[in-house]
């Protein structure tokens, strides 16, 4: 018997779903306006939403700095059972999230002209920018308690509240943008208030979440500390958002000036295209982020491996198949967005080569997370900051030489990125033969530990028990030891095995134990119907001898899995 990976990708799978669904309602609003602004109103109104994707991003790196490191400490804290940070981390984030929010809506309702004359160079494009802009930055509260809650919710144990909330979000903003632009004729100003009113619906589907008893949250005093660590947890990945707002800003202002308008909008469709990358790439790195926080807290490295090759092997597949469609048919892109007939060649052609320019990209940035994860922090902060800066020298001198071949400049600069990376990861796996190319994840646990996997029979549950034991007896602990791990492992596993209503005949039970100094940590996870252990420990069913045993038990019911965790003391000389 071995450890299976049904359960970590079972929970990378629940969890990948709210994070796309996430991204989607961050990246996605922006889309739908520039297609539906497009034929309702014009090309020159599409480029103009096209402008305002850096505040967009501004608001998502916020969210990223301050919301993203603390969920990745959230979890954290989760794994580790040490909830008292958990709501302390939370009400933190609260805090300095709603104060920045405010701030920028404040700049919006005086600021507005301001703002719209510094991101757009054409006086052509400039009324329709202040019309989108305003309401953009108006309600910037709306967009980051969005983000905000979508992150939170799910670490909670509701990814699927967060997916139907973030469904519901982009269908009101659909319509709305429709009502508004093509009822009411309110213009471009219709479409970013669409946005606005499908956030604002999405947020109402969330709170109900946080009245529960059962949540892990609770308002507590902030703790500036703890703004601290997840400004520090989350830096590589808003320094990343803060160089691709840059790069945005930088790129169409070289465009706008050294090219013209019609490649303006050129830019605006690959741009879009970008977006719908970065769907992919957002939800399996803030998934494989938050789930991994989460299995390194729990000590449990096996998890973690699994999570980040099913990362890696889902943003393979996924952008693979965008990849093929958008080099065989982009004219499916230039229709969507009614290219004018003049532009449609050089759209295609721009199409073409950003397709596999983002897939780069989209690697880079996933790497970039499973870095930071292994703290190895110079590498992460390398890729962060080379990822967008190294293309706008790159565009700039092709802008000058040759605005035709412009659209080479992402290709050529993320190509350059990647052999650096490559070269760089290979020097510290020769250094290490215990760590994996590239990834450089460790193949070894740094403590000694018992782990796999039986289904929900009798049958299995004895061949786990006896490799237990066998386990056990391997290890220099004292009899007294050895025998209360046994009884409270036998019956942890019983209660499972016995109380456990599994969903799937497929479905397996985790056991894992990890010896560290003076601690044994003995934990069980299983996808059955919640079943909290802890609140049954006194009144059964169940754990009838192990009761006797002084031992702390801990449950938690996340990513739609029983995660129940007995840790047990033994004397330093065993």
């Amino acid at each position: 018997m071995e450890r299976q990976k049904y359960l970590s990708t079972r929970a990378f799978k629940v969890f990948l779903g709210a994070s796309i669904l996430t991204a989607l309602s961050a990246m996605l609003g922006n889309v739908v306006d520039g297609i539906i602004v497009s034929h309702l109103i014009d090309y020159n109104a599409m480029s103009a939403t096209s402008l305002s994707k850096p505040i967009i991003q501004i608001y998502y790196t916020l969210f990223q700095l301050i919301g993203l490191g603390g969920n990745v400490l959230i979890a954290k804290a989760m794994g580790g059972n040490d909830f008292e940070k958990v709501n302390r981390l939370f009400s933190t984030n609260i805090m300095v999230l709603g104060a920045l929010s405010v701030l920028i809506t404040f700049v919006g309702l005086f600021f507005t002209d301001e703002v719209a004359s510094l991101m757009c160079g054409s006086a052509e494009l400039h009324g329709y920018v202040v019309d989108y802009f305003a309401p953009t930055l108006i309600f910037a509260p709306v967009f980051i308690a969005t983000y905000f809650l979508g992150g939170t919710t799910a670490i909670d144990g509701s990814p699927k509240l967060v997916s139907v909330a973030m469904i519901v979000d982009n269908v009101v903003n659909l319509l709305m943008d429709v009502v508004l632009i093509a009822v009411f004729d309110m213009g471009i100003m219709g479409s970013a208030i669409a946005t606005v009113i499908g956030h604002v619906v999405a947020c109402a589907i969330m709170l109900p979440h946080y009245r529960k008893s059962n949540t892990c949250y609770r308002l507590r005093i902030c703790r500036w500390a703890h703004l601290g660590e997840s400004c520090s947890t989350g830096a590589p990945f808003a320094l990343a958002s803060i160089f691709m707002t840059l790069y945005l800003y930088a790129s169409q202002f070289i465009i706008s000036t050294n090219v013209g308008t019609g490649a303006l909008y050129v830019f605006s469709v690959v741009l879009n295209i970008m977006m719908i990358y970065n769907m992919f790439v957002s939800g399996a790195c803030s998934t494989m982020q938050q789930l991994a926080a989460l299995q390194l807290g729990l000590n449990d490295f096996f998890g973690h491996r699994n999570t980040v090759s099913a990362a890696f092997r889902f943003l393979n597949i996924s952008l693979g198949v965008a990849c093929v469609v958008l080099l065989c048919c982009p004219q499916l892109i230039t229709r969507m967005f009614d290219c004018p007939d003049s532009l449609i060649g050089e759209c295609c052609d721009a199409i073409r080569i950003y397709s596999v320019a983002f897939w780069l990209f989209c690697l880079l940035y996933l790497l970039m997370v499973n870095y930071k994860l292994l703290q190895r922090s110079a590498l992460a902060n390398f890729i962060s900051f080379s990822l967008n800066l190294s293309v706008i020298p790159v565009i700039w001198i092709l802008s000058v030489v040759s605005p035709d071949i412009i659209w080479w400049s992402n290709m050529i600069a993320y190509a350059l990125v990647m052999l650096v990376v490559m070269v760089t990861a290979e020097a510290a796996r020769r250094k290490n033969k215990e760590l994996s190319p590239l990834t450089l994840l460790p193949k070894s646990t740094p403590f000694p530990t018992f782990e796999l996997s039986f289904k929900y029979s009798i049958e299995d549950m004895g061949k786990c028990f006896n490799e237990i034991s066998l386990w056990l007896k391997e290890q220099s602990l004292d009899d007294d030891t050895v025998f209360k791990v046994r009884v409270i492992a036998e019956e942890l596993m019983s209660n499972v095995a016995e109380h456990g209503k599994v969903k799937s005949r497929k479905a397996f039970i985790d056991i894992r134990i990890i010896l560290q100094p003076q601690k044994v940590i003995l934990s069980i996870a299983d996808d059955s119907v919640p079943f909290d252990t802890v609140a049954n420990k006194r009144k059964g069913p169940g754990l009838k001898v192990a009761n006797t045993i002084p031992y702390r038990l801990d449950y938690k019911h996340q990513f739609e899995q029983n995660i129940t965790t007995a840790t047990l003391l033994y004397p330093a000389t065993s």
